[in-house]
């Protein structure tokens, strides 16, 4: 990662976002409100919020079906798959149950009740973390307890929901602040940090795949990503995903993702490029920056399409572009925006 200096601005990063220009596609429509899914072997759980239940699909399938797993829960959100038992947060009662997924038919049964608007769960060994919402802290409950009781972990949040275990650091998507945050659970008093602060709108789930962080925008209608070796972790757009994005779910490169207000489940491929695919900082640049009226990129020898795009993800202009031709942005609000090509290499520049 490197960057340009600019006299009247702090230095703007110039990067490759390795990501080709492919979209979201559908694997299933017609569900009810999901928020959650959870991938197991060749069978992807989705909680069904609306619909009260927890269904499946085969994703292996060419035309996958849903099938019901268990119903009549109320509100369930967040997963988790111990073994054989799925737990299950069911915000609507304030409680995680479970159920035994080898069970022809499946009977939810109480873990503890008396939660304050849980949504994620992730489970560390016998401890089941879980983000209460409406509490805005984190709790844990110890699984081998003859009577589990939920103690509380970290406090004074603002409205934390998704959870994501990486060695020893739980992160944890604060919607309600735009941020992701973190702690390390080793410690006797976990001291939350900022990771990321700027660049969300309502952050829900979260997925890691190879030292990336994907988050989904409910309120944005995006996928961001954040690589968490940077020295400074940022949040970038990833892809555009319609009905407000919630939970994520990981199977090799593909990345299943719960749309919640257009009811269905869909899969974007995590893009790779070859080396020489790529551009670097030596072949591309981008001048002026910021800039009023127009910019142009440097030392481009063939027509390149682009689109440009808010830190939000926000689809603002398009085209094409070949060696000095200039871009114009005047119609542009003064803000800072990521021009990204169809190559799959980005900058960000800035409208002033």
């Amino acid at each position: 990662m490197k960057k340009i200096y600019i006299t009247t601005l702090t230095a703007l990063l110039v990067f490759n976002t390795n990501k080709a220009t492919a979209q979201a596609t559908e694997v299933i429509a017609g569900l009810s409100g999901p928020r959650s899914v959870l991938v197991n072997g060749n069978d992807l759980y989705i909680s069904e919020t609306s619909g009260g239940k927890i269904s499946k699909i085969n994703i292996t399938d060419t035309s996958p079906t849903t099938v019901d797993v268990v119903t009549g829960l109320s509100g369930p959100r967040g997963l988790v798959l111990n073994g054989d038992e799925l737990y299950i947060v069911e915000a609507s009662a304030n409680k995680i149950s479970k159920i035994d997924i080898t069970d022809t038919s499946p009977t939810a049964v109480d873990v503890l009740t008396g939660l304050n608007g849980p949504r994620g769960i992730i489970l560390n060994g016998n401890n089941l973390y879980v983000a209460e919402y409406s509490g805005n802290k984190i709790s844990k409950i110890d699984l081998t307890a003859t009577t589990p009781t939920a103690v509380d972990v970290v406090t004074s949040l603002s409205g934390p929901t998704g959870l994501l275990l990486h060695g020893n650091d739980l992160y944890i998507t604060e919607s309600s602040a735009n941020k992701v945050s973190k702690l390390d659970i080793t410690d006797t008093s976990p001291a939350v940090v900022d990771f990321v602060s700027t660049g969300f709108s309502f952050p829900y789930g979260l997925a890691l795949h190879e030292n990336v962080l994907y988050v989904p925008n409910t309120g944005g209608n995006s996928i961001s990503k954040v690589d968490i070796t940077a020295d400074t972790p940022s949040a970038v757009f990833e892809v555009s995903v319609s009905g407000s994005p919630s939970g994520l779910a990981l199977n090799d490169n593909d990345l299943y993702m719960a749309q919640f207000s257009d009811n269905k489940i869909s899969k974007y491929v995590l893009p790779t490029l070859s080396s020489g695919e790529q551009l670097t900082l030596s072949d591309l640049n981008i001048y002026p920056n910021p800039s009023k009226n127009f910019i142009q990129i440097s030392n481009l020898n063939k027509s390149l399409n682009y689109k440009v795009y808010t830190l939000l993800g926000a689809e603002v202009l398009k085209g094409s572009v070949l060696g000095n031709e200039k871009i114009d942005i005047q119609s542009l609000s003064n803000q800072m925006y990521i021009l990204q090509f169809n190559n799959g290499s980005a900058i960000r520049f800035v409208k002033k």
